[in-house]
């Protein structure tokens, strides 16, 4: 596999950013995409040298693309300033600014993306995976800090009911047009009961998931563990080829 650092210009957040590409030594393509979120505490580079992540997809003919999404929560955030200043729109940086620049920029498929991501990465693929699911068809969720959008100000987003998991999700009963969805959490993560509630909601609302907990808290020994096991639902559900490699 090979890695590239790539800069774009924004128009969402009026300036350049910068994601990582872990890009297929196999294939011609075109590719699938996993679209995969860091946690508040890391950047664009996390999954690359905090995790063996590039090793888990050395033999999937797959690009996994990893943006900054900064302190964001991956919300569309409001400007208090003149509109060309500040701007903090990380979601329509996602869905619609790095969406068109990676199908401009790399060999990719026309199909939807897998989407995963870690604590507040975790609750950004959940939300963006539900919001758009003309844009995502398998999500999975780690340690997701589901909490996020229920502690955010009332000033703080245009339209707060968005940013709740919980206010989304219970507007699913009945879609059928949903992304495969599946999300787990450690036993020792103090996330673990919003997480439970989540899986709860879901259960209620009769909205097919898959719910895990295993040892461990909030951790990168933990993320590490079980970013492996996610990749399999990516595959089937995305079609990815599996190229066997030789050493």
């Amino acid at each position: 596999m090979g890695v590239a650092t790539v800069q774009f210009y924004s128009h969402a957040l009026g300036r350049r950013t910068t994601y990582e590409a872990i890009l297929p030594d196999t294939g011609t393509g075109p590719y699938p995409v996993l679209l995969q979120l860091h946690g508040l505490f890391d950047d664009h580079n996390s999954w690359i040298h905090k995790s063996k992540l590039v090793h888990y997809v050395a033999d999937l003919q797959v690009i996994v693309i990893l943006p900054d999404g900064a302190t964001s929560g991956y919300l569309d955030w409001p400007s208090q300033s003149h509109e060309r200043l500040n701007r903090q729109f990380y979601e329509t940086m996602i869905v619609q600014d790095l969406w068109n620049e990676v199908h401009r920029n790399f060999h990719v498929d026309g199909q939807k993306w897998a989407i995963g991501g870690l604590s507040m990465g975790g609750y950004g693929a959940m939300r963006l995976g539900l919001r758009y699911p003309d844009k995502f068809a398998s999500i999975w969720a780690h340690s997701a800090a589901f909490v996020i959008g229920d502690v955010l100000p009332a000033v703080a987003l245009a339209e707060i009911e968005d940013a709740s998991i919980y206010e989304l999700a219970s507007r699913l009963k009945g879609r059928t047009d949903l992304p495969v969805i599946s999300f787990d959490c450690g036993v020792d993560d103090e996330l673990i009961e919003s997480n439970r509630d989540f899986h709860h909601l879901l259960d209620d609302l009769g909205v097919e998931h898959l719910y895990a907990e295993h040892p461990g808290g909030h951790t990168w020994e933990y993320w590490d563990e079980h970013v492996a096991e996610a990749l399999p639902q990516h595959e089937t559900v995305l079609g990815i080829q599996r190229e066997t490699l030789e050493w």
